[in-house]
């Protein structure tokens, strides 16, 4: 396994909340998902997951993790951020087989979810508030409209 990022769960939102900044490089793109950042694991219905795993298993989490802020920052285009999960499921001791199926549903569904609506938008602003005077706050990625946001 490669570097796993450091999460709390909230029992309130039944999310987890990145405690430290994970930084990450995969396929040559340089990633930093920022502390607070809150996601619900990996998307997977529960009709799947005696074949692939639960949203919370370690094995995805990490995966789950970067490509959630990178469908929320759009560093890069849908097609390369799912990219990017399958290259770190595998990272990650994620079975070829497994990788592949997590891979086709999220490239399937993925475009129902790629564009961010206004509740999206609104969790960007209250996350970019909440790390805006860090030094390094240009290397997560915001959206220039949610840092132009006044």
């Amino acid at each position: 396994m490669i570097n796993q990022p450091r999460l709390k769960p909230s029992a309130l939102t039944n999310k987890y909340e990145l405690t430290k900044d994970f930084g990450i490089t995969v396929n040559g793109v340089n990633i930093l998902v920022p502390q607070y950042f809150r996601y619900d694991g990996a998307t997977i219905p529960s009709a799947a997951w005696q074949i692939t795993f639960t949203p919370f298993h370690p094995d995805i989490m990490m995966p789950a993790l970067v490509h959630d802020w990178l469908f929320y920052n759009h560093q890069v285009s849908r097609k390369e951020a799912d990219s990017i999960l399958y290259t770190l499921l595998c990272q990650n001791g994620v079975d070829n087989l497994r990788a592949n199926m997590i891979w086709s549903a999220v490239r399937a569904g993925g475009r129902f979810f790629w564009d961010n609506d206004e509740d999206d938008k609104a969790y960007l602003r209250t996350l970019y508030e909440l790390v805006k005077n860090k030094k390094n706050v240009s290397k997560y990625c915001f959206p220039k409209e949610i840092i132009d946001a006044k």
